[in-house]
């Protein structure tokens, strides 16, 4: 017989990240074991209890295992902001304290193994944390109608279920699947798609193509879920608002212009931006402008290095980034600490400080909408509208937006929304890898390497390249899971061979 599950009230996050019971635990393990083995297929996994172990029995139970799964550990690819023009290396600290990061920082064949042939781990581990986080979303999706409870409530829980995979899914395309190209879609190899609690022994990567048609169809599903139940609930779960803003990601990666205008506007039109201030936290629980916040635990931006017993800064946003913002600009002092320390300048991200964010690390919040309806309509040539939408967001973030000179045509007036979207959203979430990945003329983008040994001395430069169109913008697909499942289809990436400068 099943006992039932040890429930505490997890009704907020502050609740959500305490240990979640034995029965939390083992899920995980399972789960855990089950991608390394069989993909992750967990069919049956709770058949299987004994007193110790314990099962969902109702709507709260699924909402915690969400809550905690999902907000507390969000699967972020960690070291995504090494490979943009966002990130650059601190020239004066040593090659070895700058090792961790530097096969992802150069754009590696192969970023799992370093120049030593040493394996680095951990370094690719998207993967396989968010096909867990698709296992649990499918198991909430799949059994939660059965559970005792409010259908309401149960039809809110799934819907959050279902943007979780959404958002999951859209995440390991634009890791691991080939850039969205219209005319190659259907042919391009995407990630594999599960949505069931069966178990594969042997899976297969979907195309382009199916993957976006699975995640607009989540989508589609969180917001009737979600709005039909009439449940509002705090900004740890997402809203019908949150799921429409994602969409219209989706839509605009996609090139549907028209639908990302569509998606966009809805947002728009139920929500706020509001006011950055220097020195005043952003993310916080009474921001109109935030619809949901999640990811509470290790940041994404580890900048920081351990050489030795000193803890020492080997990797800092890069300059050219910092000076995209005027002084008139609230986000440069928002968005960034400045410290000099004898040669070296550092700019210190601090959105991901208690500076910035009271709530979470991840978050959906309004300025995104009006940037994604902003180059759509940038796209489909409609400058005025352009203008009006990015102009809508500088009021909010310049003390004195009236000096600001707007461009009058494409392709100036696209490239200028691009430039805003790189300042608004640098160091959340995937965005600026996601968006270099889609631009149609990207930049090629050049990162140094300098050769310091372990008292200081410099004895070289390396500079890598990433050209337009590199192959290497998508990742390869982890080492384990290619072990354990040899059919599955790589993706072809190029050796990257620095060019060498004396010093």
């Amino acid at each position: 017989m099943k006992r039932p599950l040890k429930y505490f009230a997890f009704s907020e996050l502050a609740s959500s990240v305490h240990l979640f019971t034995k029965g939390y635990k083992y899920m995980k393990r399972v789960l855990v074991i089950l991608v390394a083995t069989s993909f992750w297929g967990c069919g049956g996994f709770l058949d299987e209890v004994d007193q110790d172990l314990l099962v969902p029995e109702k709507p709260d139970h699924f909402a915690a295992l969400l809550l905690k799964e999902f907000n507390r550990e969000y699967p972020i690819f960690r070291t995504v902001d090494y490979m943009t023009d966002n990130m650059t290396e601190i020239a004066s600290m040593s090659s070895k304290s700058k090792k961790a990061q530097k096969t992802t920082y150069t754009w590696q064949r192969e970023i799992e193994i370093d120049e030593e042939g040493e394996r680095v781990f951990q370094i690719n581990n998207a993967w396989q944390n968010a096909y867990e986080d698709i296992a649990i979303a499918n198991y909430v999706i799949e059994l939660i109608d059965v559970s005792d409870g409010d259908q309401d409530e149960k039809d809110y829980i799934k819907g959050e279920a279902c943007f979780i995979r959404a958002l999951s899914y859209f995440n390991l395309l634009n890791l691991y699947g080939k850039p969205f190209d219209p005319a190659t879609e259907d042919a391009d190899l995407g990630v594999p798609l599960r949505t069931n609690v069966a178990i594969e022994k042997v899976y297969y990567r979907n195309t382009v193509s199916e993957c976006y048609q699975q995640i607009e169809n989540d989508i589609v599903d969180a917001v009737d879920l979600i709005e039909g139940s009439g449940i509002e609930k705090s900004k740890w779960h997402p809203d019908a608002r949150t799921c429409k803003l994602l969409m219209s990601r989706v839509k605009l990666y996609q090139q549907k212009w028209d639908e990302a205008i569509v998606y966009a506007s809805e947002v728009i039109d139920e929500a706020y931006l509001s006011r950055i201030y220097q020195g005043k936290a952003f993310i916080t629980d009474d921001n109109d402008e935030v619809l949901y916040s999640f990811y509470t635990v290790n940041p994404v931006m580890s900048i920081y290095s351990y050489d030795g017993s000193i803890n020492q800064m080997s990797y800092s946003a890069s300059e050219e980034l910092y000076n995209l913002y005027d002084s008139l600009d609230q986000r440069r002092e928002a968005f960034f600490s400045v410290e000099v320390l004898g040669p070296d300048t550092y700019y210190h991200p601090t959105k991901y400080s208690n500076m910035f964010t009271k709530l979470g690390y991840g978050n959906f919040r309004v300025a995104e909408a009006y940037l994604n309806r902003a180059e759509a309509y940038a796209q489909l040539d409609d400058v005025t509208g352009a203008i009006e939408d990015i102009r809508s967001i500088l009021l909010y973030r310049y003390t004195d937006a009236s000096g600001i000179v707007y461009p009058a045509s494409n392709p100036e007036v696209l490239d200028f929304i691009l430039t805003e979207r790189r300042k608004e959203l640098c160091f959340e979430d995937h965005h600026r890898w996601f968006d270099l990945r889609r631009m149609e003329d990207q930049p090629e983008i050049k990162h140094a390497f300098t050769l310091v040994d372990i008292f200081g001395a410099t004895y070289g430069k390396e500079i890598y390249t990433l050209l337009p169109g590199d192959n290497n913008y998508t990742l390869s697909i982890p080492l384990k899971e290619r072990e354990i499942n040899p059919l599955i289809r790589n993706n072809d990436r190029f050796e990257k061979i620095p060019e060498m400068v004396n010093r």
